[in-house]
């Protein structure tokens, strides 16, 4: 995990630094501004990272097209004018600004604009459509340069981010995504959603009726390479990857033959591989430890789950 703090009121700073986190970008206070009062914090882990960032007075920035990865900000107060590939965005807490990486900006901050900051690198966001989609990505993939951030959906992405912006303050070895395996599912989980949220050039292409064939084909291979595969830093993407088709196809198929999901069934092999681990654990073992090992993150629904499961909580697996 890569992790910047910094405050500063010279401009030259201010724009090297905050360069070297986004890309280089021309930085000039808004005519009769002499100063500017930057506070930044930026965190990064897994292909994705959360900036919180802030120049008190107003400000003009200007980068060149973004070439590698995409840009949400979203002001916690105040508001911007943003432009963008052709659009204009009045950004506010309402309305996120949404930056693809093909043309370049020209953004005005208003004084007190606190913005959170998610970004994606391309590579990310591309491969994670291509599972969405099931087949490679064919061209280049544009978002709407406006977010609107009141709707149920962006509200639940924005709380993804919250928790991972949460997550990535915390100590080395003190977060869930300390976890290689709890990290890289957080961060495609955040890209997934991003993409299934906010308009973009291949929305049409992703809300397209799906016809798999032979669907109960597709659902035993599914099981049968989660059986094989769950104690691996897998998720249902890398699942519809494999199959070549896309996490919709895969989630329909379950749907259909099982009256369940692909994730329900992930879960149930990993928490069969806890349960056989706690029943093998020495003196010391830590119910903690080996829950995070196979990927539950959250460890208040892990142990709702495991007790439903097989009839009684972790600690008492361990304590036999």
């Amino acid at each position: 995990m890569d992790s910047v703090t910094l405050r500063t009121t010279d401009i030259e700073r201010a724009r090297t630094e905050v360069g070297r986190v986004f890309c280089p970008h021309r930085l000039t206070p808004q005519p009769g501004v002499r100063d500017i009062r930057l506070r930044m914090t930026s965190h990064r882990l897994a292909g994705v990272g959360v900036v919180d960032l802030d120049y008190e007075r107003p400000v003009r920035i200007e980068p060149d097209a973004l070439e590698t990865f995409y840009l949400v900000q979203i002001p916690l107060r105040g508001g911007a004018l943003v432009r963008h590939a052709g659009q204009t965005v009045n950004s506010t807490p309402e309305t996120a600004s949404v930056l693809s990486p093909f043309d370049p900006s020209d953004m005005h901050w208003a004084a007190g604009s606190p913005h959170r900051i998610f970004y994606a690198d391309r590579q990310a966001v591309d491969r994670e459509l291509a599972r969405l989609l099931g087949r490679p990505v064919d061209g280049p993939l544009r978002f709407d340069a406006g977010m609107a951030m009141r709707t149920p959906a962006a509200l639940a992405w924005a709380r993804g981010v919250d928790f991972l912006a949460t997550e990535l303050a915390q100590p080395a070895g003190a977060s869930f995504v300390s976890h290689p395996l709890v990290a890289g599912r957080l961060a495609e989980a955040l890209v997934g959603t991003l993409l299934l949220t906010h308009r973009h050039t291949f929305t049409d292409l992703l809300a397209a009726p799906v016809r798999p064939p032979a669907p109960g084909r597709l659902v035993r291979r599914a099981c049968a390479l989660i059986r094989d595969h769950h104690a691996e830093q897998l998720t249902v993407g890398d699942i519809a990857e494999a199959l070549q088709v896309s996490v919709r196809t895969l989630q329909d198929c379950f749907r259909r033959e099982l009256g369940s999901t692909p994730t329900a069934f992930l879960r149930g092999c990993r928490l069969d591989a806890v349960h056989r681990a706690l029943r093998a654990a020495g003196p010391g073992a830590s119910v903690t430890t080996v829950a995070l090992a196979h990927g539950f993150a959250h460890l208040g629904r892990f142990a709702a789950d495991y007790r439903a499961r097989f009839g009684e909580s972790p600690s008492a697996t361990l304590r036999r």
